[in-house]
Order: structure tokens, then C-alpha cells, then sequence
């Protein structure tokens, strides 16, 4: 049984490393004159990984290596991608760059890796630039690792394990889903809009991981018309959009969180006998057909008009 086992190892093996050859032969000339020799190399070192091999079957074992060739990691004329490091016909330095030279991981959470032996690993390569507060950011202390959001053998631009991002963040964040249903939404399930826009995984220093310094600063990316500077500012629209806005989506038109009568007057309550007032003495006019206080106070986010105080010009 020993022998049978030993023999349909290495023909796997043999299969493998055929296939590899054959590979390599179409996708560069220069590679291709020492296929031979590179899958000798290779052949040295993945005896370490006879068992690992005997138990996959053949076809899964050559479309998982033929993906890593399609992969972004694979541009060889990119020095700071694992096929850049695979110089002078080391073509396997560009399996040892993410596997270790001895193969000693194959990136399974909880089975022969941890989440921070993943990271630093990708890290290695991928720090700065957005990965730059990854540590002590909210998805690191949740212990995620880089391949819970990332597949490296993968065609997809990013390497996303889904197809598109929204899929992604809401496979975890159910309530954005949820969200992006609702009537009025930004356009991010029509493919218009994407999460990172708005805000960055990896980490930053502002709350909820947004690209921006602040709520409004992000918002004002897209909608600069709302920054000002205003003569006559809105205290709540210059604290924070969202004090009137839900950016994921919402039941009511411009995605407020509620109806345009009932959300001014959440702070503005008086018994001025003010048409749409709840508290007057006249009868809510306004609210009893539907409208709003925007009817007259048009210029909500602030205005420039000497006579704009209300926010009416």
C-alpha cells in the first residue's frame, strides 16, 4: 500500500509539475527556455508537500495554479508583485514570496495559520498608502484576516472573494443591505457607487473607517455645492449631514430620515401659531397635505442672501 501510495504521488506530482511547465512555456519566452530546469526546482520542493498533494485532485490542483497566473500577482514586469522577485528562471519565488520557502503555510485560517501571520504576510508587501492604519483598526481587532475579504488565486480586480463589493460588506454588514433596498438610496447596487468610496476597510483615524475627516468632509467629495461658506450657516447641516440624512437609504425623498415636516420640527417646536407648527394654535395646514417646511425655507443648507436668515432666498 506504501508503494502504490508513493507512486500515485509522484505521478501527481509529475502531472503538476507537466502542467506547470507547459504553462510557463506559453507565457514567456524567456521563462520558457528553462522550463525543464524550473520544474526540476519546483519538483525538489514540493516533495515537502507530497501528502498535501495526494489528497487533491488533479484537475482542482491545475486551475488553482493556472488562476494565480492570471492573477495581478503574476505581472512579471511589475518588480513588487511575487512574480517580479522570480528572477534568473526562480520562478518558484513567486509561490515561496507568500507560502514561505518551505511551503509552510497554504493560508487556512485556524488549521495552519492565524489571522496575524496572514496580515504580516500581505503586509509585508501591501503596507502604507490605504493599509496604513490597518493595525488598531475595527476590522484587525476583530480579528479578520486579509483571505476573509481577499482570494489571491482570483481573477477579480481586487481579489474580492465575491463578485462585486457590495456583496462583500454585506455578507457582514446586514443592515447596509437592508439600506440599500429601501426606495432612496445612493446608487451603489446599480454599480454607480462603491462602499470604499465612502469609506476605507483597511483603517483610518476618523469613526466608521470614512475617507474623510469627518461625516460632512466626505460628503462634500461628491456634493461640494453643500460646503459653503454660507453668510447664514444651518447649525445641524454644519454639525454633521447625517443629523438629516441617512447616506445608505431611506423611505423618504433625498434619503432624510423622515418626513420634511416632522424631521424640522424634531428641534424646531414653537407655539407661534406658525402654519406647520405642531404646537400652534392654527391648524397644521402644511402637514395635513403632505408638504413641507421646505415649501418657503428652500435654502436649508444655508444661503448667501442678506435677507436669508430663515433660509427662505
Amino acid at each position: 500500500m506504501i508503494m502504490q501510495s508513493n507512486f500515485w504521488s509522484k505521478a501527481l506530482s509529475h502531472f503538476l509539475l507537466t502542467g506547470l511547465a507547459a504553462l510557463l512555456f506559453f507565457s514567456s519566452p524567456t521563462i520558457a527556455a528553462d522550463a525543464e530546469k524550473i520544474a526540476e526546482d519546483i519538483e525538489q520542493e514540493l516533495r515537502l508537500v507530497q501528502p498535501l498533494l495526494s489528497d487533491k485532485h488533479e484537475a482542482d490542483l491545475r486551475a488553482h495554479i493556472s488562476l494565480m497566473y492570471e492573477s495581478p500577482h503574476a505581472v512579471e514586469s511589475d518588480p513588487r508583485t511575487p512574480a517580479g522577485f522570480a528572477k534568473d528562471g526562480k520562478v518558484s519565488m513567486m509561490c515561496f514570496a507568500c507560502h514561505g520557502t518551505n511551503f509552510e503555510h497554504f493560508f487556512k485560517l485556524g488549521q495552519d495559520v492565524t489571522s496575524n501571520k496572514v496580515n504580516n504576510t500581505c503586509l509585508g508587501c501591501h503596507a502604507g498608502g490605504d493599509r496604513m492604519h490597518w493595525s488598531g483598526g475595527p476590522h484587525e481587532l476583530g480579528n479578520m484576516a486579509c483571505i476573509d475579504c481577499h482570494r489571491m488565486h482570483n481573477k477579480n480586480e481586487r481579489l474580492l472573494r465575491t463578485t462585486t463589493q457590495l456583496e462583500l460588506c454585506t455578507s457582514c454588514h446586514l443592515e447596509r443591505r437592508s439600506d440599500f433596498n429601501r426606495p432612496y438610496h445612493h446608487p451603489v447596487k446599480e454599480g454607480q457607487l462603491v462602499c470604499t468610496e465612502c469609506h476605507n476597510p483597511h483603517g483610518t483615524l476618523t469613526p466608521t473607517l470614512l475617507r474623510g475627516s469627518d461625516v460632512n468632509e466626505t460628503c462634500y467629495q461628491c456634493h461640494a455645492e453643500k460646503r459653503g461658506p454660507f453668510m447664514w450657516e444651518h447649525e445641524p447641516v454644519r454639525e454633521a449631514c447625517i443629523n438629516c440624512h441617512n447616506p445608505h437609504g431611506s423611505v423618504n425623498p433625498a434619503m432624510l430620515n423622515s418626513r420634511p415636516a416632522q424631521l424640522c420640527q424634531s428641534c424646531h417646536l414653537t407655539d407661534n401659531a406658525h402654519p406647520a407648527d405642531l404646537m400652534g394654535n392654527k391648524p397644521n395646514e402644511i402637514m395635513q397635505v403632505g408638504k413641507g417646511c421646505v415649501n418657503c425655507h428652500s435654502q436649508v443648507h444655508g444661503s448667501n442672501h442678506p435677507g436669508g436668515s430663515f433660509f427662505r432666498q
